[in-house]
C-alpha cells in the first residue's frame, strides 16, 4: 500500500494528530538559548513527503554539509521516499520507516540523541510529534499556516507559498547559520545498460502519483500520442518511465497507439530510482508531468520540461540547470501549494497546454535529433 495519498492516514494525522501535537506542543518547554552551530557534532534531518521533497531536501543536506565540515548527518524517511535515499550524498546514517508506526520512528530518533532535529515536513503532524519526543537538544520546523503543527520547536520557520519549496527548505538552514546556503544535488551511481542507446533517447513520464486529484495533473493521452509521433519520425528512441504500478497503464498506451513499433517502448518497474537517475542523465531529454521522475531528471540534469496542471511550477517546477516549465494557455491551474488544495469541482486544463509547446521547448533546450 502507498503511504502517500492514503485517506486513512491523512484523516488520522489531521483529526488526532492536531490535537496531540498541539498539546504536546504546549507541555514542551522550549529552549530559548540561542543557537550555537559550533557546539553540533550531530544533525537528524525527517523527510516525510514524497519522492520529489526527499529529492530536494538536498539542498538542505548539502548545506549543512558545506557550512559544518565534519558534522554527522543522519537522514530519516518515510518508506514512501525511501528508494530514494541513496541518491542523496553528504549523509553519514539513512534510515526509513513505516508511518503507520509513529512509535518506531519515534523511538529511534531518540535513541540518536541528535544536537539539532530538522523536520521538513510541510503539513503533517507526524513530523511534528516526531520532533516534540525526539530527545534532540535543538528542533527546529515548518510553522505553516492552517496546520497547527509549529507550537513545539525550539525554532519555528514561517512556510511559505510565494517560493519555490527548495527556498523553503533552505530557510531552516538560514534559521540556525546567517550565511547558510545550499544547492540540490544527487549522487548518481554508473549502472551497465546495453539496452539504453544513450544520445537518442527521450523519456517520457506521463502518470503523476495516485491520490486525489491525480486526473488534474495528467496531460491527455492523445496529447502524448503526436508527441511521440513527432519524436520517432525524428530519429529518436523512446522510453516509457514509472513504477511497476504505471506499467499496465503503459502496456495499454503502446498497444492503442504503437503497436509492433520497436523505437519505443515501457521501462516501467524495470530499473530502480538510483538507476533511472543514470539513464535519465545520459539521455536526450525527459518530458513528464510534475511528479517526483521530474524533479529526479532536472536534479541530474538532463534536459527537462515538466508539464503543470494542478501544481504551481514556481512552488514545485523542476529545478536545474537546463529545464522549462509549461503551463495551460487557459483554464484553471497553478493552485496547489501543499498538494491538497482543490477547488471545489476543479476540472483539468491539461487538455489546452498543446503539443507544440513541448515540441518548441525541446528545441530551445537544444535538443537536437539525431
Amino acid at each position: 500500500m502507498r503511504e502517500r495519498g492514503n485517506n486513512l492516514y491523512r484523516n488520522l494525522d489531521r483529526y488526532l494528530g492536531i490535537p496531540l501535537a498541539m498539546l504536546a506542543g504546549s507541555l514542551r518547554k522550549i529552549d530559548k538559548n540561542s543557537f550555537d552551530s559550533k557546539q553540533v557534532e550531530k544533525i537528524g534531518i525527517l523527510c516525510l513527503g514524497a519522492i520529489g521533497d526527499l529529492l530536494l531536501t538536498s539542498a538542505l543536506v548539502n548545506g549543512f554539509a558545506s557550512c559544518l565540515p565534519g558534522v554527522s548527518i543522519e537522514l530519516v524517511s518515510s518508506r514512501a521516499n525511501s528508494c530514494a535515499l541513496e541518491l542523496l550524498g553528504n549523509v553519514d546514517s539513512k534510515k526509513a520507516f513505516a508511518v503507520k508506526k509513529p512509535w518506531d520512528l519515534i523511538n529511534y530518533v531518540r535513541s540518536r540523541q541528535y544536537d539539532l532535529f530538522v523536520d521538513t515536513t510541510q503539513w503533517a503532524r507526524l513530523g511534528a510529534l516526531v520532533s516534540i519526543f525526539s530527545g534532540a537538544k535543538h528542533t527546529i520546523g515548518f510553522d505553516t499556516p492552517g496546520q497547527h503543527r509549529g507550537i513545539g520547536y525550539d525554532i519555528k520557520v514561517q512556510h511559505k507559498r510565494d517560493r519555490h519549496e527548495i527556498d523553503n527548505f533552505l530557510a531552516l538552514g538560514k534559521a540556525v547559520i546567517a550565511d547558510f546556503r545550499g544547492e540540490a544535488g544527487l549522487y548518481v551511481p554508473k549502472i551497465n545498460s546495453n539496452s539504453i542507446e544513450r544520445a537518442k533517447v527521450i523519456y517520457l513520464h506521463m502518470w503523476p502519483a495516485p491520490g486525489k486529484g491525480c486526473s488534474l495533473k495528467m496531460w491527455p493521452e492523445e496529447h502524448w500520442a503526436m508527441l511521440a509521433r513527432f519524436l520517432l519520425d525524428n530519429g529518436f528512441y523512446i522510453k516509457l518511465t514509472g513504477s511497476e504500478f504505471d506499467a499496465p497503464a503503459n502496456k495499454a498506451f503502446l498497444n492503442k497507439y504503437f503497436a509492433g513499433e520497436t523505437q519505443i517502448s515501457s521501462i516501467a518497474g524495470d530499473f530502480s530510482l538510483a538507476e533511472l537517475a543514470f539513464l535519465l542523465k545520459n539521455g536526450s531529454a525527459l518530458v513528464s508531468v510534475n511528479t517526483g521522475i521530474m524533479h529526479l531528471g532536472a536534479l541530474v540534469g538532463a534536459p527537462t520540461i515538466g508539464l503543470h496542471g494542478a501544481t504551481n511550477p514556481q512552488r514545485w517546477g523542476p529545478v536545474g540547470p537546463r529545464c522549462i516549465s509549461l503551463v495551460p494557455h487557459k483554464g484553471e491551474f497553478g493552485y496547489l501549494n501543499l498538494g491538497f488544495e482543490y477547488p471545489p469541482g476543479a476540472q483539468t486544463a491539461m487538455q489546452w497546454l498543446p503539443v507544440e509547446d513541448v515540441i518548441k521547448a525541446l528545441d530551445n533546450l537544444d535538443v537536437k535529433t539525431p
